[in-house]
């Protein structure tokens, strides 16, 4: 693995526009917010203009914690196929997030395994989110700027917050 770790990626590098989510998959607003941005980020996606990087944050704590054993079981390598589980995952979060036992059945029911690399990855995100002062997840930054949008609101206002700065853009 080379210095800098690798995310899960979405979109061309040749992107005129960069979003970056902090996420982690045990929190119930990350699930909402992949929910409803995904069909908004698509087509900008697929047309090149935008580059998704989901950066998935260690946290220790409730829910959070098994969010971040699943988390650690993405391979970023394959993002596409990476992309699919996490939002399984995320889709049927109340489904393992209950015992560590219960996450573990599902990662394994998934064939998803821990991934080579996961720890500096970790240690790099978790670096930066202290850096740019991520406090909560979902937390996005559009081109380095942070985008504030209604994290505990509805799916409609949070896609309306979405569409309105994608159109801007």
């Amino acid at each position: 693995m080379t210095n800098e770790a690798k995310h899960l990626v979405l979109g061309s590098d040749e992107a005129e526009t960069a979003i970056e989510s902090y996420i982690n998959m045990g929190c119930p607003f990350c699930s909402t917010y992949i929910e409803v941005i995904d069909e908004i980020f698509a087509p900008y996606i697929e047309s090149g203009k935008v580059k998704h990087i989901i950066k998935h944050v260690d946290r220790t704590h409730g829910s959070l914690l098994k969010g971040t054993v699943a988390g650690t079981n993405l391979n970023v390598d394959e993002p596409e196929q990476a992309y699919k589980d996490m939002k399984h995952l995320l889709e049927t979060r109340p489904e393992w997030i209950g015992s560590f036992e219960e996450t573990l059945m599902k990662l394994e029911a998934l064939g998803l395994h821990e991934q080579e690399g996961h720890g500096a990855r970790s240690k790099e995100i978790l670096d930066e989110a202290a850096e740019r002062n991520v406090r909560v997840v979902p937390t996005v930054f559009i081109d380095g700027d942070k985008f504030d949008f209604p994290v505990k609101g509805e799916n409609a206002e949070i896609a309306e917050a979405f569409n309105k700065k994608l159109e801007s853009l």
